[in-house]
């Protein structure tokens, strides 16, 4: 059996099998900063778990699913070179 990978095939390597480590450190990133700001305010310990859990849900369902299979990150990185520099590049696919 032989296997045949094309030359822009690109392993990524994914925290659990499911995230890509950029991603990953983004969500513990952002856990981090939100746990601290939440306790720091004074309020029940019910609602403190009720908001980390509303904010942080989105943005782990977001790094889950992606844009189209891509990384969060890597979609922002691509919308700020956009911004940057408003060029776009149509390749065509030959055969």
């Amino acid at each position: 059996m032989h296997f045949i990978i094309p030359k822009n095939y690109r392993f990524k390597n994914r925290l659990f099998g499911i995230f890509d480590y950029p991603t990953a450190t983004l969500n513990i990133v952002l856990g981090v900063i939100l746990y601290f700001i939440l306790r720091n305010v004074n309020i029940a310990i019910t609602i403190k778990i009720f908001i980390f859990t509303s904010l942080s849900f989105p943005v782990l369902l977001l790094s889950l699913i992606g844009f189209n299979n891509e990384s969060p990150i890597y979609t922002i990185k691509y919308i700020i070179k956009f911004l940057i520099k408003q060029k776009i590049y149509l390749y065509k696919k030959s055969n």
